[in-house]
């Protein structure tokens, strides 16, 4: 193989894809591939991990068991901060990412969980959606026995069954008819948001090839956006929702709030990311921005107008 020749790993300008969970804010690369979004820029997409959980969608990454993973910032950070290369490319909401703590009808104030059993997807402080549950319920005064049960699904069965007293959830499930008979909280005790990682080696290597995967992204972003009638069945799949309604009110949720510009922009979040890890990793006092997230590629879309073009104005 020549020294320009491409590695086997992106033969054919195959992407592999993994997501931490399945939420509606992390289908968009899915749904970039159901659309044929990146196949029109020559690409074609994997996924061989879909809901394998935040902290396993960054160690991924870091294998090379997949290219880019839709996944939290936290992951990505404790990666940085335990000497990995990965780097988040942008975000997927305009804001925090958030979650919700759904619990036995009994169950009328957070506070009431200490003690109690709360079902996550893998531990509460290294997942995400995990952690911002757990940071709530601290702040309610509760110090909760945390369970991982792997998929939310799993959590939501583990609920009706009364093997946990509560659990962490996405904001898509409060959507559900099903789940209206459950007390329902919304945490958000963290703010950082979900986003699209890779690693700066595969940047460094492929970066034009990055950039076509971000505009397939931004592509998909605009789709959901702006094109309700393909999208709603496609979210239905992925989420795995019997309920049409409920998906149809998670799309117009998640469509207001994902960026036309999807920047990193994780400035506000860094004090408690700081916070999260300084006990555990002395450089976390330290961490900043410019450690976890490379924005110049999606800065390059945005100022080459290829933004501007899907959606038929300038962007500001």
């Amino acid at each position: 193989m020549s020294r320009h020749s491409k590695p086997d790993r992106f033969r054919n300008d195959e992407i592999r894809f993994a997501t931490g969970l399945r939420a509606a804010n992390q289908s968009i690369a899915w749904i970039g591939a159901r659309t044929g979004v990146f196949a029109s820029d020559g690409l074609t997409a994997r996924f061989p991990g879909l809901e394998v959980t935040g902290p396993e969608a960054v160690a991924g990454l870091l294998r090379g068991d997949w290219d880019f993973a839709q996944t939290g910032t936290v992951p990505v950070a404790e990666a940085v901060l335990m000497g990995g290369d990965a780097v988040i490319l942008l975000r997927d909401s305009i804001v925090a990412d958030s979650a919700v703590v759904m619990a036995q009808p009994s169950v009328t104030s957070l506070d009431q969980l200490g003690g109690k059993r709360v079902g996550v997807l893998t531990d509460a402080y290294s997942g995400q959606t995990g952690v911002i549950v757990r940071l709530a319920l601290e702040r309610a005064g509760a110090v909760a026995y945390y369970v991982g049960l792997g998929t939310f699904r799993n959590i939501l069965g583990a609920l009706a069954s009364g093997q946990i007293d509560a659990g962490a959830l996405p904001v898509d499930f409060q959507f559900l008819d099903e789940c209206r008979r459950w007390s329902c909280f919304e945490a958000r005790s963290l703010g950082v948001p979900a986003v699209l990682a890779t690693t700066r080696r595969t940047i460094a290597a492929h970066r034009e090839l990055v950039l076509r995967v971000l505009r397939g992204f931004v592509g998909a972003i605009h789709r959901f956006k702006t094109q309700p009638d393909q999208i709603v069945p496609l979210l239905q799949e992925f989420l795995g929702f019997d309920d049409r309604g409920a998906v149809e009110r998670v799309h117009r949720h998640y469509a207001r709030l994902l960026p036309v510009i999807p920047r990193p922009d994780l400035a506000e979040g860094m004090p408690d990311l700081r916070d999260l890890f300084s006990r555990r990793y002395g450089t976390a006092r330290t961490l900043a921005e410019v450690d976890i997230a490379d924005p110049s590629l999606i800065d390059c879309l945005a100022e080459g107008g290829f933004i501007a073009s899907l959606y038929g104005s300038a962007i500001p």
